[in-house]
């Protein structure tokens, strides 16, 4: 093989090889953000939860009727 050949393997190689790289990132930050939006999910059921208890004890506290 000559030069140009080595040099044009090696140019594909490297690229795809960023490819590989960048879609395994990608993939990373998908499963990071999938994550994150059930956090911010279960956080948020819980607030309305806690709320929603409150709301109950104070009533429950007072006498007030639902």
């Amino acid at each position: 093989m000559n030069e140009i050949q080595m040099l044009a393997i090696g140019l594909v190689l490297g690229a795809w090889i960023v490819a590989v790289w960048h879609a395994s990132l990608n993939l990373r930050d998908a499963r990071r953000s999938l994550d994150e939006s059930r956090q911010a999910r279960r956080r948020a059921a819980g607030g309305h939860f806690l709320n929603s208890l409150e709301l109950y004890q104070v009533q429950q506290r007072y006498g007030l009727v639902p």
